[in-house]
């Protein structure tokens, strides 16, 4: 798992944890039996209300924030017959209190973990996480298969295809071309990296790299070389480009020389087996299949695979 879904996994189990307010009634249960007092019907209510609460959330958990939850055994949360144990049962105080123990871990212990794990103190980067500075980031997720590691050579290709792309961007914006930085890198069964530039450049990037997607799926049937051909030389963008050689705006040399760097930067990007986060979101077509990296990018397969 990458460092970026456990971190977003573990914010999600411990705000639905929170919310539900699903500590406190398992420890009056827990403490009211082992008092060998009755529990009240209202603690009672307040208990299977804030289970219901808690399994409503964890009922949107994404894959990561699944697997930690089953990891802290609290998955049971969810189940029927765990709320008829925790309401009904004769050692209710028992199970109350192995759960109230667990949910203190998750919501005290796990986000002091993770803390550990994030990226912070740069004023610039805290700024554009949060959305609220001059420079914005961009993820880029690099398929990985489970026996054939990147070779160095498929990394560089991609970030140079970014770094060109950025810079004809920039050029169409208005902004500095050389502003691109890598902020950040993360491994898991693939590899992620984070890059920060000017936020208007930024988006422009990320436009231009859907519309990539957008042509991939349009033209999926031919071979992966004509529809990587394709996909870079039909590209919205380059409309822009003619647009401003026809007005005036831009020389025909450097309306060329754009062009050019367009199409053969994203040509690099399609053999580099990438992917962005927002291409999950239109779900007509399987990235991991069409934007799977060149063959001759992949490290040969380890011994005993």
């Amino acid at each position: 798992m990458r460092k970026a879904d456990l971190i977003n996994g573990v914010e999600q189990v411990t705000r639905a944890l929170a919310e539900s307010g699903l500590e406190l009634p398992l420890v009056e249960v827990a403490r009211l039996g082992y008092r060998r007092e009755p529990v009240p019907g209202e603690l009672l209510t307040r208990l299977l209300s804030a289970l219901r609460e808690y399994g409503l959330r964890a009922h949107r958990y994404t894959r990561p924030a699944r697997l930690v939850a089953e990891q802290l055994e609290l998955a049971a949360l969810e189940q029927a017959d765990t709320w008829s144990l925790l309401i009904a049962a004769e050692n209710r105080a028992q199970q109350a209190f192995a759960f109230a123990e667990r949910v203190r871990l998750a919501t005290q212990y796990l986000p002091r973990v993770t803390g550990l794990l994030g990226q912070a103190g740069i004023p610039s980067v805290d700024a554009a996480r949060r959305g609220d500075g001059a420079a914005e980031i961009l993820t880029v997720q690099v398929i990985e298969s489970p026996r054939r590691f990147s070779t160095p050579t498929r990394l560089a290709t991609l970030l140079e295809s970014l770094d060109a792309l950025y810079g004809a961007c920039a050029v169409l914006e208005g902004a500095e071309p050389g502003g691109l930085s890598v902020i950040a890198c993360d491994s898991g069964s693939d590899k992620t990296f984070e890059l920060m530039g000017a936020a208007p450049v930024i988006a422009a990037l990320r436009a231009l790299l859907l519309s990539v997607w957008d042509r991939v799926v349009f033209y999926r049937e031919l071979p992966a070389a004509q529809r990587y051909r394709h996909a870079a030389e039909s590209l919205p963008i380059l409309g822009r480009i003619r647009e401003a050689e026809a007005q005036g705006r831009m020389a025909r040399e450097q309306a060329e020389l754009l062009r050019r760097r367009i199409v053969e930067g994203t040509g690099r990007f399609l053999v580099s087996g990438a992917t962005i986060p927002e291409l999950q979101e239109r779900a007509y077509a399987n990235p991991r299949t069409l934007m799977a990296p060149a063959p001759k990018l992949l490290a040969p397969p380890l011994d005993g695979d």
